[in-house]
């Protein structure tokens, strides 16, 4: 063998030699990705992005990062950790691997988790050199993903509560809403189009119904109701809401007297003092009356327990709506319709006079003041052959003897008010 030919010997062992480690090497590093540690998540492959389940705004949502263990490293338990982009908000990662929450924002958010079998720091990278710009797992005991999740606007029955003011035999009506939910905080979003609205728990009170979202009717039976109300639009976009409705008996008034029965008004005088009260019942918790329309007369004021009090000032017709409200919301009118008369008093100036023998007829008139009149005389005699009609005031006959005569002559009203006055009747001799 020549010395040329043996000193090429050397020289291709040396190559057949760095052929086989790199063959080894490169059989090892093979062997090592294939074994390493990865995401067995469902929705990942190595060509894009994981995406886990879509979700929707104000539903609960769920979904576990797993992985595929490696033949070598450390093994269980595995963590999992943010390493850039954001989590829908709502939603959280745990470091065991659910994505857990209920979301409260509609939109598409990208973020890369790494998976870690190594509990302590790590300071070493996972990922020195990234090929792929979706996933790596060059190392064993980590790898890391590039993950997005979508979340849809949720449907929501956006009516929190409904109005407390069931009243047996009273109509009831309130309108439940329902938005496709853009945001949670504060509650954004747009009409949802036709929906299906149905009763899926408990029952309404006897005598309403719920139809496209409006319970509505005679309420029959009083009584403390909850029941489950749901919105579809279909087997995914649905939303349950759970309310309550009490029925009560509804709001009534007794006005005692001086109140007139209702239409008739209230019949009253000037600088009569005046005081009565309603009387409220049914309904719930603390009562208030208040002026809903029109005015009292002058003078005469509303408390809040119901009572009017005053004395009126002038004379004249007032027409006042008197509004009775519950703690719960409901109501009920009152109308408190006044005339007020003038003060009662005597009207007539002076009697005509009389002759002996012949037929004589007065009258002695009033103002003001309510009925019934009635007239008295207080003093002084009548002339003789006269008389006096305590009904009318009325001074009638034929008088026998001349002669003037001072008659003081009193009217009392239906209020018991008194007016009097002293008049003079003359009889001529014939």
């Amino acid at each position: 063998m020549s010395a040329t030919l043996r000193r090429r010997m050397p020289s291709r062992r040396i190559r057949f030699a760095a052929f086989l480690a790199v063959a080894a090497l490169a059989a090892g590093v093979f062997v090592a990705t294939a074994a390493a540690l990865a995401f067995s998540d469902d929705s990942c492959d190595n060509t894009k992005p994981c995406r886990p389940p879509t979700g929707l705004v104000g539903s609960s949502y769920s979904h576990i990062l797993k992985p595929i263990a490696p033949d070598t490293g450390n093994g269980p338990p595995y963590a999992y950790a943010m390493l850039s982009g954001s989590l829908p908000p709502g939603l959280s990662l745990s470091s065991s691997g659910p994505i857990t929450g209920t979301p409260t924002q509609s939109g598409t958010w990208v973020f890369w988790v790494e998976l870690s079998d190594n509990p302590e720091p790590d300071t070493n990278p996972c990922c020195p050199g990234v090929a792929n710009p979706f996933w790596c797992k060059t190392r064993g005991t980590c790898a890391q993903r590039d993950f997005t999740i979508t979340i849809d606007p949720g449907l929501r029955i956006v009516t929190n509560a409904i109005p407390q003011v069931a009243s047996v035999g009273a109509p009831y009506s309130t309108t439940l809403e329902a938005q496709l939910v853009t945001n949670l905080n504060p509650p954004t979003g747009a009409a949802p189009g036709p929906l299906t609205w149905s009763v899926v728990g408990g029952a309404l009170p006897p005598g309403l119904t719920l139809t496209n979202g409006v319970i509505a009717g005679t309420p029959t039976t009083e009584g403390a109701y909850t029941f489950k109300i749901e919105a579809a639009i279909d087997a995914s976009r649905k939303h349950s809401q759970t309310y309550s409705l009490t029925v009560r008996q509804p709001l009534a008034i007794a006005a005692t007297k001086p109140f007139a029965t209702v239409p008739l008004p209230t019949v009253w005088e000037v600088g009569v003092p005046f005081s009565a009260k309603l009387t409220p019942s049914g309904g719930n918790g603390t009562y208030t009356f208040t002026l809903a329309a029109g005015s009292l007369p002058t003078g005469l004021a509303l408390a809040a327990d119901g009572t009017v009090v005053g004395t009126p000032r002038a004379a004249g017709v007032s027409r006042a709506t008197l509004r009775l409200a519950d703690s719960e919301g409901r109501t009920a009118d009152y109308a408190a319709n006044f005339g007020v008369a003038a003060r009662l008093a005597v009207s007539t100036l002076a009697l005509r006079p009389g002759k002996v023998g012949r037929l004589y007829r007065a009258k002695v008139a009033s103002t003001g003041g309510v009925l019934p009149r009635k007239w008295k005389i207080l003093k002084g005699p009548l002339p003789k052959g006269i008389r006096f009609d305590r009904t009318l005031g009325v001074l009638s006959g034929t008088p026998t003897k001349a002669g003037r005569y001072r008659v003081t002559f009193q009217v009392t009203d239906g209020l018991k008010v008194v007016a009097k006055k002293t008049l003079r009747i003359d009889i001529l001799d014939a």
